[in-house]
């Protein structure tokens, strides 16, 4: 592949298994790990239910993307780093 000077080559796609979605998509408890910074966001059942208000709210002028890592809000830390790892994302957790 060439890469012309000034110009960065980056994937458009990330060969992954995990789903990816913007901040305002979640809707499902779980462990999510926010793409750009690599740090992790545990979202528990509560934090989605109607009439509630949101436990986390980001605010950003792009969008923040997150990756779903598991269903379980209390999956081990442990698991979470291997899983995000062996799907080629960056960890800061």
């Amino acid at each position: 592949m060439t890469v012309v000077k000034g110009q960065t080559s980056t994937p458009e796609h990330r060969s992954s298994r995990l789903q990816e979605m913007g901040w305002n998509q979640i809707e499902r408890p779980g462990c999510y790990l926010i793409v750009g910074s690599g740090d992790l966001v545990r979202v528990p059942q509560d934090a989605l239910a109607p009439g509630h208000s949101p436990l986390v709210t980001i605010t950003s002028i792009g969008e923040t993307r997150v990756a779903k890592l598991s269903d379980n809000p209390a999956e081990p830390i442990s698991a979470l780093r291997a899983f995000a790892a062996d799907n080629d994302y960056f960890v800061n957790f």
